[in-house]
């Protein structure tokens, strides 16, 4: 049997409280007010106590705000030393529990946060917090860097250990002030998987894992209406818009990505070239005297200025750098160099133009800025049978190339593009021209969906769709269950190859930030058309513009409430099955999207 607590522990118990209680208080005090705009008396209202109960415990106002920031102090300590203690020896580890601790919600809660940062900004409170809580700082930024200088001798990297625990430390500092300023709203693990990501970039052989995702344990008490709940949860709200997320995004999907460069329709004879600039990369495609098309950067080994200087050129020998005439041939190879005698030696051999990971597909040139990952051919390996018979890689281009940009972020427009849920009200004009019936497949192992729909028997609409529909042709090339069917093959993160019985066109989407994209297009069609064909055409092209102003006005006014804070998420429905796919494909690229 325990034994009964004696008179003075019971008397001491409600003391330790009180102070608890005006401690709490006074942090409430300091979020709501200031730290120069606190009075006892505020405090004391607040804890629901006498301002005599106040002076009991704290001769002044600077000695409870001393108490109240050495509270903090030593529960962070606390927390800190209990994280590290287990890991000893294992600095990945380490520093990774460390900088959970910075991450917890019971650590960074937005009343903690705001009293740390009312302390650092107060110059008149600086003494007070250096008396209090200097040595504590200096012990944690200590134990930073003697981590940091732990991970460079594990990975063998030149890492100068100070400055990378100085960018670490101001990393966690800048991520405390957007959850003060974000409040409830801030995404912890998010935060803290920023910080890995920064630890990956000087340390890639440490931290190029990404954290394990114990999904069972998450959801093992939960039903199956409530877990089919929680998967069809979209992204959350601040993915679309928060830049370092968006940053890291392009490092991770979207320059490892094969992008769609252009036709080889567009590339008929040797000498011509298409160039593009995407994600701050300027690249060139070019067909070579040897009948080859080849994909280069389009820079000068000299001075980096672009060698090619228009979107579609050709030249009949070589390309001749407008900076400083350095020459190269079509292959890319460096033929001549201006005042050559003032050089030293050099090795024209190795000083052609940089190439570029390249596949030619149906005809599209694709590139990609990261090697590995599967092929273009693979990814589009399941519709290779339905894609054969259009022919693609015999077209020629039938439209002008076409490139915009919108207020949306990628994955916004995407989000619209892969679901049909919005066509009845979205876009009555389509919606008159096709079935009811949608087909939405998305293919998890190849990271691609297949969208696809057929004509109504009786088209409805206004005089372009049923202009289209009338003057269609049997287009007896293809399988009669594609002669009246658009589809729409999408391939993570941003390009779709789409179909139509008279053409065919890319899609083409890329970050240019948080909350805006870049749009490419082009259609191509049969070499040899005539004048119904080209009518059915310009038709559908007209058709399709339509479409893509009416999304372009949806997506924008979704952006816009995805910055505005309010809006956090939403809920999929079966129509939705595409977007799914999508967020699932971005959470495990990004997993400090979850």
């Amino acid at each position: 049997m325990l034994d009964r607590p004696g008179k003075s522990a019971r008397m001491r118990r409600p003391q330790e409280e009180r102070r608890e209680q005006l401690l709490e208080a006074a942090m409430e005090a300091i979020a709501r007010h200031g730290l120069s705009n606190v009075t006892l008396e505020k405090v004391a209202k607040l804890a629901g106590l006498t301002a005599g109960m106040v002076n009991f415990h704290f001769t002044s106002k600077q000695d409870l705000l001393a108490a109240t920031i050495g509270r903090l102090a030593d529960e962070h300590r606390e927390a800190c030393e209990a994280a590290v203690a287990p890991h000893a020896g294992k600095p990945v580890e380490a520093i990774m529990a460390l900088l959970a601790v910075n991450f917890d919600k019971t650590i960074a809660t937005p009343v903690k946060l705001a009293v740390w940062t009312a302390f650092w900004g107060e110059s008149g409170a600086r003494a007070d917090y250096m008396a209090v809580c200097g040595a504590s700082d200096r012990a944690y930024q200590d134990a930073v860097r003697a981590l940091v200088a732990d991970l460079v001798a594990t990975a063998g990297v030149a890492v100068d250990a100070r400055s990378a625990a100085l960018g670490l430390c101001g990393l966690v500092d800048n991520l405390w002030q957007e959850a003060l300023v974000e409040g409830e709203a801030f995404d912890h693990a998010a935060g803290l998987e920023l910080c890995r990501l920064y630890l990956k970039n000087l340390f890639p052989s440490l931290f190029a894992a990404d954290p394990p995702q114990d999904k069972a344990a998450e959801t093992e008490d939960l039903s199956e209406e409530e877990r089919d709940y929680l998967a069809r949860l979209t992204l959350p709200a601040w993915t679309y818009r928060d830049a370092a997320f968006s940053a890291a995004e392009v490092e991770r999907v979207h320059l490892p990505a094969w992008h769609v460069l252009c036709h080889v329709g567009e590339l008929p004879t040797p000498g011509d070239y298409v160039t593009m600039e995407v994600l701050g990369k300027r690249v060139l495609a070019m067909r070579g005297e040897d009948g080859a098309v080849r994909v280069f950067h389009n820079v000068c080994r000299h001075r980096a200025h672009a060698i090619a200087p228009h979107r579609q050129g050709h030249t009949d020998t070589v390309l001749q750098c407008p900076y400083h005439a350095w020459c190269y041939d079509t292959q890319g190879v460096l033929r001549g160099i201006a005042a050559s005698r003032t050089f030293p030696k050099l090795d024209k051999a190795n000083l052609g133009l940089f190439p570029v990971d390249s596949e030619i597909f149906c005809g599209f040139v694709f590139v990609r800025f990261a090697p590995g990952g599967a092929s273009v051919a693979e990814r589009y390996a399941p519709y290779a049978e339905e894609l054969a018979p259009y022919a693609i890689a015999d077209m020629v281009p039938i439209s002008d190339y076409w490139q915009g940009t919108v207020e949306a972020d990628w994955k916004n427009v995407w989000d619209n593009y892969l679901e049909d849920y919005h066509f009845p009200v979205g876009h009555p004009g389509l919606s008159a021209l096709m079935a009811k019936d949608y087909d939405r497949e998305p293919d998890h192992a190849t990271r691609t969906i297949r969208l696809s729909h057929v004509m109504r028997e009786e088209v409805r609409g206004d005089w372009s769709t049923r202009m289209y529909a009338r003057l269609l042709l049997a287009s007896e090339h293809l399988p009669p269950a594609q002669r009246r069917r658009w589809s729409y093959f999408y391939m993570y993160p941003g390009v779709a190859i789409e179909t139509f019985p008279d053409q065919v066109d890319f899609y083409h989407i890329t970050p240019l930030g948080p909350g805006r994209s870049r749009i490419r297009w082009r259609s191509y069609g049969p070499r040899q058309a005539d004048r119904q064909l080209e009518a059915v055409q310009y038709l559908g092209q007209r058709i399709n513009f339509g479409v893509h102003h009416e999304d372009n006005a949806l997506i924008e006014s979704v952006q816009e409430n995805l910055n505005a804070g309010t809006y956090e998420r939403g809920v999929l429905s079966d129509k939705e099955v595409n977007v799914r796919a999508l967020h699932d494909w971005v959470r495990q690229d990004m997993p400090q999207a979850r």
